[in-house]
């Protein structure tokens, strides 16, 4: 009898359940208005999103495209997802970040685990604020000047051997994984002058990418914590944050005991001796081995990331290298050859400049993203959209694509998805920086990314040193694609030949 009651109450509260959510997940509200696939009673739209978590960017521009500029789902973690495809709601969330919009929920905790709670991606509130705090010493000015510049003048010098040594041996270089040789944030001595560095494996490129591909794939997979255990995923995440935290920690080991025996020098001008000396961290190190995991993903991944992608849409439109490799040579002679490109140069590289934003607003630094709406708000009205204003609600998950906003024909007209860095300089020439809120390629609000010119001026300072010195032959017959990771990674090889430039 009490298995029978059981059952019948089971199947009752399951009854209740499916009249009561028809097509949309336990515990959320109905929102007839706002377009968007039917889902299944209970469960919503989990069955039609889990399919996409390996192709999230590529499933966000499909909604827009079947729904228009703001359409919705549910499924199990996320609740009530809200997709926005227009800059000027993106604004909004972005000023009230912290505010009305944060980080806490679903995804929190994908985050605290890789890079770490003690990141600014990890984390909000005070504790964002503590680790922004911790960060800010490396993006000063005095640290480009004093850190920055040394290092990348280092690091492009053995990269222009290195190509010499190609050139004259006739290697075909993979572009996409050149520059994941080298850290601009650490120095890791994976970076030779010799092909055969081509031909070995980067373990630290191995890890931060396993780690990207497969936090990446959480975000849709609802019930990760407990499929990774029973597959070898969880396992290969463990193996790569390990690795990549030792690493970290055997670097800062080693200044630290360098510190300890003589002066700062030339050896010792990177981000971790700022962040050591900084009495911000008070000595706590698992806030300083979090922060550099960040620094080293960051500064590895998004410098490869643009500069590969750079090399491909420059390949299939030589007449911007032709222009890039004009500004260098002509600025070369307020360049001191011995020291490398001055970071209070940057600004003369209009070319340069125009290049790596339009890289950037084509393939952004973080493709896709998302927050938690923390109490109830309203995304303002876009009237010359025809666009009335919108409701969210607590608990609500607004997501949207950097890559499809700042590809929006509505916004960057017709040709939003054709390389064109052009559209970046005046009539005489001149940059022009491209602002808030149609171009989000560093984010805007509280979370405004400090590394903005920092990626600036190692892409300059690439670009410049080799372009007057190389050039570059297509090797491959296929259009790149991005893979699923936090990044705009791409996918595959992207082959080249290197000859020397003969003006």
């Amino acid at each position: 009898m009490y298995l029978l009651s059981s059952l019948l109450a089971f199947f009752g509260a399951i009854g209740f359940l499916t009249i009561y959510y028809p097509n949309n997940l336990v515990g959320t509200k109905s929102r007839q208005d706002l377009p968007g696939p039917k889902g299944i009673p209970i469960f919503g739209n989990l069955h039609q999103v889990y399919p996409w978590r390996t192709r999230i960017v590529e499933w966000i521009c499909l909604m827009h495209e079947k729904y228009g500029d703001i359409c919705t789902f549910t499924m199990p973690p996320w609740g009530r997802g809200i997709i926005i495809g227009r800059p000027e709601w993106l604004l909004h969330v972005k000023s009230n970040d912290m505010i009305k919009y944060t980080r806490v929920g679903p995804g929190a905790e994908i985050f605290e685990e890789f890079p770490g709670k003690n990141t600014p991606i990890g984390s909000d509130g005070v504790d964002w604020r503590r680790s922004r705090k911790t960060m800010a010493p490396v993006f000063s000015i005095k640290a480009f000047t004093d850190h920055v510049g040394v290092a990348m003048h280092k690091i492009m010098g053995t990269t222009t051997t290195l190509l010499e040594n190609c050139s004259t041996q006739d290697v075909t270089v993979d572009w996409n994984a050149f520059f994941c040789l080298s850290s601009l944030s650490l120095e890791t001595d994976l970076l030779g002058e010799q092909p055969k560095t081509l031909q070995e494996s980067d373990p630290l490129r191995n890890a931060l990418t396993t780690l990207s591909t497969i936090s990446s794939k959480r975000l849709l997979s609802p019930y990760w914590k407990w499929t990774e255990k029973y597959t070898s995923t969880g396992h290969a995440f463990e193996e790569a944050r390990s690795f990549v935290r030792q690493m970290v920690e055997d670097v800062m080991s080693r200044r630290q005991s360098q510190n300890r025996s003589c002066e700062e020098d030339d050896t010792t001008s990177d981000y971790l001796t700022i962040l050591l000396a900084d009495p911000g961290c008070n000595g706590d190190l698992v806030l300083i081995r979090d922060t550099l995991v960040t620094l080293v993903f960051a500064g590895r991944d998004n410098t490869q990331n643009v500069i590969a992608w750079a090399m491909n849409a420059l390949l299939n439109h030589p007449d911007w290298m032709a222009k890039m490799r004009e500004e260098a040579l002509r600025l070369q002679s307020n360049t001191d050859q011995a020291k490398g490109l001055p970071y209070h140069n940057l600004s003369q590289y209009h070319v340069h400049l125009a290049v790596f934003y339009e890289t950037v607003r084509l393939w952004p630094g973080l493709p896709k993203n998302g927050r938690q709406v923390l109490s109830d708000d309203v995304l303002p009205a876009i009237p010359e959209a025809g666009l009335p204003p919108v409701k969210v609600y607590k608990g609500d998950c607004i997501f949207w694509s950097d890559y499809y906003l700042m590809r929006h024909p509505l916004v960057w007209g017709q040709d939003a998805s054709v390389f064109n860095p052009g559209r970046h300089l005046n009539e005489d020439g001149q940059f022009v920086k491209p602002r808030s809120p149609n171009f989000n390629g560093f984010g805007a609000g509280p979370r405004l990314c400090p590394a903005a010119q920092l990626s600036a001026y190692e892409f300059v300072a690439c670009w410049a040193t080799i372009l007057p010195r190389f050039e570059f032959i297509k090797m491959y017959d296929h259009e790149p694609v991005m893979m699923e990771a936090f990044t705009a990674c791409m996918k595959g090889k992207l082959d080249v030949k290197i000859k020397p430039y003969h003006q």
